[in-house]
């Protein structure tokens, strides 16, 4: 009689990491903060929030150092202007960090109007979408929220 193979334990440990995995997004909330309108050229201050919104301490596993974060800015057609980590190589370091129940985590960016050519970018409609990465293959993400840029 030989000892059972791993393979014959993989879906319980999957279904355990998957449990995990709910229980940490269902815990954890990201929020993208910034002024809905701006005039051309100036900065554009950008704030990502992740709050733990359980009731229990939640261990939240963060990738780089510092914490890697992306901030996407696409036009209103989804065709992506500027991304913070456009070229970017991230550690393949994790942070682990207990957030307690309400415990909030910011990462902020300044967005100075251009695009990742360079070139400075023109009045309109842009979405402004946050991303966190967290342990593979998770991540957080915020909703787009609309940036208007006026003359």
């Amino acid at each position: 009689m030989g000892l059972p193979s791993v393979g014959s334990h993989l879906p319980v440990m999957l279904l355990n990491v998957l449990n995990l995995l709910g229980a940490f997004l269902a815990s954890m909330t990201l929020q993208i903060v910034l002024h809905p309108t701006v005039r051309v050229g100036e900065a554009v201050p950008i704030t990502l929030r992740l709050t733990n919104t359980g009731r229990k301490p939640v261990t939240a596993y963060l990738q780089g150092r510092p914490v890697a974060f992306d901030v996407i800015v696409s036009r209103r057609d989804s065709s992506v202007v500027w991304r913070r980590l456009e070229g970017s190589v991230v550690s393949a370091i994790l942070q682990v960090r207990t957030l307690a129940p309400g415990e909030v985590l910011e990462f902020g960016e300044t967005w100075s109007q251009r695009s990742n050519l360079g070139k400075s970018v023109g009045p309109g409609e842009y979405l402004v979408t946050g991303v966190l990465p967290t342990d593979p293959p998770a991540e957080l993400r915020t909703q787009p929220v609309p940036l208007r840029i006026l003359p």
